[in-house]
């Protein structure tokens, strides 16, 4: 039995499991836990490069639910402190 997949693993922005390239070749995939051989990728439509449905709800709900970026403050000097 092998340890690994000889295929590419494709994530969605969420890092969810999309899909493996060896069930595109109708071949089945080792499961999704193991090694993939040929790495892992980010999913997108073709021919366009755009995002999928998944991912671009995904993005939607991290923008809206994301905390706002705030700068850190400015330490005191030193020098004036005690």
């Amino acid at each position: 039995m092998r340890a690994s997949c000889e295929g590419c693993l494709v994530l969605h922005r969420d890092a969810t499991v999309a899909f493996c390239t060896e069930e595109l070749d109708g071949r089945l995939c080792l499961g999704y836990d193991r090694r993939h051989l040929a790495g892992t990728m980010p999913c997108r439509v073709e021919p366009k490069v755009v995002r999928c449905e998944h991912c671009q709800r995904s993005l939607q709900l991290m923008l809206v639910f994301s905390i706002p970026y705030q700068p850190p403050r400015p330490l005191g000097n030193p020098a004036l402190v005690n």
